[in-house]
């Protein structure tokens, strides 16, 4: 009767209260999940969760899917990712860290730049576990993994399935025990940053570094003691290391209570989630962890984690987005350095902001503070230059690229590259939003991901290049932007974003969002083609390509054409 002692105490101690539920610990594809980022979203709403964070292990493909895609209004989102990391010198015996980060810029180009280096060190490591499991007399290949458990990021998880598919073990369970743990007959070791550089790397990208599952730490290890997790845990502190895991599935009633009682101790947030991974781990649920029956025939999750988890959660990260950001970040993204940084941040205040509040240090010293703010104004007149600057260079660029073109495909060609859509993706790519001064309703309600607003402040800051350095110099830079978009541009004009496209065709017609799943990955790797089956508003579209984003171009391409002779 755990499970139901456990939810007792914690109403108890949470001022008896009975809250939303929420779940901040959740794997998809994009890593060692079963099900995709957008059956996550779907799930989480059929369920009544109010709150979640897909946090895969290195990788942010699954929340930048969900975020472009556009988190439905019953829904609190916020960014996640799990980090695995190696323990300082004095802690080896806790084997693998895992720093979960939250509420940080899936864009900022350091952490994507950590996690690629990191999954190419776990690909590099399948085959090796492969040819130990060959060694050991279990036929297994990396294409019969991806046959079984579909393409995507593999790991020790996925080969695990396939262990179980073949008849090589019982369980999941079974294959780790006995050959994939650490430690035992098939497991092989990987690259993995330090607890330090992990935390500075959440940080760093705007978010908030926790410390996953700490009760595991002891499982691993049954000799540890809680002074020696104390102290390590305080070690991590002063680090930046800001929260800690503290309602998890694998977690008793005593470990509960016991890191409740540290993170007051240590001034730490109290975060949880059920690590839920699909199939791939299975008997825990999302939202509510592990699922027992009672001798009563009753059934219950042994997690029930209230909303004000999350709003302690987001009101921290926003608190941390309220300190003055290293704008030099930014502009080391658009390869300039402002000599008038007011201009700058004048580029990035929305009329929310100036409507709401005076802006946080926008001086350096209080007697500046009045002059500088009085000077500050919203960003709407030079979104207004920046849009005429940023057309005629595009036109410039495309005049020079294809010079037997008509005019009205050049139009349209500038027309694509300068639409909103495709101006919130390079604002994205920019990493634009996490620095725009936004007022209190905007924050709320993630304007930061809002494609008008990003957009808009994407033409303003070109704008403000634009009044430093004047056209020429503003034109060369737009060309390095937009090159990877031009070079795709073939010379009858066939240029055309048909998954921004689609996602203005279903909003239309209601709250849908496309789900784009790959079917098939076969050829060579110097020469794969990717097959994908598109699902939205009750359609089922085909795809595929070169790559996965080709793939699900030609799928939604296919179904804007369904959906487009359904309405007829």
């Amino acid at each position: 009767m755990e499970s139901k002692e456990l939810s007792k105490k914690l109403k108890l101690i949470l001022n008896g209260k009975t809250y939303v539920v929420i779940d901040l610990h959740i794997h998809s594809t994009a890593s060692d999940g079963s099900f995709t980022p957008s059956e996550i979203i779907n799930m989480a709403i059929q369920k009544g969760l109010s709150a979640i964070a897909i946090t895969d292990h290195d990788n942010v493909d699954g929340v930048k899917e969900v975020i472009e895609a556009g988190v439905l209004h019953n829904l609190d989102f916020i960014t996640g990712v799990e980090i695995s990391a190696e323990p300082p010198p004095d802690y080896k015996e806790f084997g693998s860290i895992h720093i979960l980060g939250y509420g940080f810029s899936i864009y900022d180009k350091d952490m994507n730049r950590a996690l690629e280096r990191l999954r190419y060190a776990r690909t590099n490591r399948n085959p090796m576990i492969l040819e130990k499991l060959k060694s050991l007399g279990f036929e297994l290949s990396m294409q019969e993994v991806i046959d079984i458990c579909g393409a995507g990021q593999i790991g020790r998880p996925h080969i695990a399935k396939a262990m179980v598919e073949k008849g090589y073990v019982a369980s999941f369970d079974d294959a780790f025990d006995h050959y994939l743990g650490e430690g035992k007959a098939a497991y092989v070791d990987k690259f993995r940053l330090s607890c330090k550089d992990s935390i500075e790397l959440i940080l760093d990208a705007g978010g908030f570094p926790v410390l996953a599952h700490p009760g595991l730490l002891s499982s691993k290890s049954p000799q540890l003691n809680e002074n020696k997790i104390e102290y390590f845990i305080s070690h991590l502190t002063g680090m930046g290391l800001m929260g800690i895991e503290v309602f998890h599935t694998d977690h008793n009633v005593e470990q509960t209570e016991y890191f409740i009682k540290l993170a007051k101790k240590k001034g730490l947030l109290l975060t949880g989630g059920s690590d839920f991974h699909g199939a791939l781990k299975q008997g825990v649920e999302l939202g509510v962890g592990k699922i027992e029956t009672y001798d009563d025939g009753q059934k219950q999750g042994n997690l029930e984690i209230n909303y004000e988890i999350y709003r302690g959660l987001s009101l921290a990260v926003e608190r941390l987005r309220n300190r003055d950001e290293q704008l030099s970040k930014l502009e080391d993204n658009f390869c300039y350095s402002f000599k008038d940084k007011l201009l700058l941040k004048t580029a990035l205040c929305h009329s929310s902001y100036i409507n709401e509040v005076q802006p946080p240090n926008i001086a350096d010293n209080k007697k500046q503070l009045k002059s500088q703010s009085q000077k500050l104004s919203d960003n709407q007149r030079l979104e207004f230059l920046g849009d005429a600057v940023l057309g005629l260079a595009i036109a410039h660029l495309l005049m020079q690229k294809f010079s037997e073109t008509k005019e009205g495909v050049l139009s349209k060609l500038r027309s694509s590259l300068v639409s909103e859509p495709a101006l919130a993706s390079m604002a994205r790519q920019m990493d634009i939003g996490r620095f725009i001064y936004l007022g209190k309703g905007e924050r709320l309600s993630r304007g930061f991901e809002k494609n008008s607003i990003l957009a808009d402040t994407f033409e303003a800051i070109i704008a403000a290049i634009y009044l430093e350095i004047g056209f020429e110099a503003t034109c060369e830079l737009i060309a390095l932007y937009f090159e990877p978009q031009i070079s795709q541009i073939t010379p009858n004009g066939d240029s055309c974003d048909y998954k921004s496209l689609l996602q203005e065709m279903v909003q239309e017609i209601g709250n849908f969002i496309p789900l784009y799943t790959i079917i098939k990955e076969s050829g060579p790797d110097h020469d794969k083609i990717f097959e994908i089956i598109l699902n939205v508003c009750g359609i089922e579209a085909k795809g595929e390509g070169k790559n996965k984003k080709s793939a699900e171009q030609n799928a939604a391409a296919n179904a804007i054409a369904i959906l487009t002779k359904e309405s007829k």
